[in-house]
């Protein structure tokens, strides 16, 4: 067990996981420089945050892709023990439903076999990353989507929602559920084998400012902050 700035902990006093979940797009149009940067990007993720312990400690990280389906590439694990992140292949549409109803799942079955561990959780956060339109109805990812985000199921994450190429800013703050500062887009102009490295770098800073915060004893979500990205205004609505 590592020791922080708030002093050691034992095992029966081991501080509570903060779980990430990188929701990726992994459709037909990320092929060629996206997922090819997605693919160099995620193992310096993981040296980052693994080689940590403070932030080992603390984070888990899981790997969501998606297309006509949705699947786990990475299952929410300690970056520490893991050797390689898998690599990201693109191909297929764009199912936003099925990366709501995964992620729901995951999330379900993650909580209670961390549980089973002695882990206790706090709220899990979602990094959702989309070049493009949903290619499902509306009304079909935005019941997954409400699903995923309905307040009466105790594990409903909070969601950052990052899009660039031909993502909808207006699509992009209902998956954030228009929460300020919790919706970003390529600011025009932006190339998106420049807006993934950024990204990626920026998550890493987001994990690790939000590990930070848990010894504090104030956990918090921290955004990532993307040079090439900006934040979508929230309306305040009716």
């Amino acid at each position: 067990m590592t020791t922080s700035s708030a002093g050691p902990v034992g095992v029966d006093e081991r501080y509570a996981v903060f779980p990430f979940y990188l929701c990726l797009d992994a459709s037909a149009s990320m092929a060629g420089a996206p997922v090819d940067s997605v693919n160099r990007q995620l193992p310096l993720l993981r040296s980052a945050i693994g080689e940590d312990p403070a932030v080992a400690e603390v984070i888990r990280f899981g790997v969501v892709t998606f297309n006509d389906r949705a699947e786990t590439a990475l299952p929410l694990s300690d970056l520490s023990l893991i050797e390689a992140m898998p690599p990201v292949a693109a191909q297929g549409r764009t199912s936003y439903a099925a990366a709501f109803d995964h992620l729901r799942s995951v999330i379900e079955d993650d909580y209670h076999s961390g549980r089973g561990r002695g882990d206790r959780w706090y709220r899990p956060a979602v990094v959702f990353v989309s070049d493009g339109r949903p290619t499902d109805d509306g009304e079909r990812w935005r019941a997954a989507l409400s699903r995923l985000t309905d307040p009466g199921w105790k594990r409903h994450p909070n969601i950052l929602a990052f899009g660039f190429g031909d993502a909808e800013a207006g699509v992009l703050a209902e998956v954030s559920e228009r929460k300020p500062n919790r919706a970003f887009i390529a600011s025009e102009g932006s190339e998106p084998a420049a807006v993934v490295p950024e990204l990626l770098s920026g998550l890493i800073q987001s994990i690790v400012s939000s590990s930070a915060s848990v010894y504090t004893g104030e956990a918090q979500l921290v955004p990532p902050e993307v040079p090439s990205m900006v934040p979508i205004p929230v309306d305040e609505l009716d």
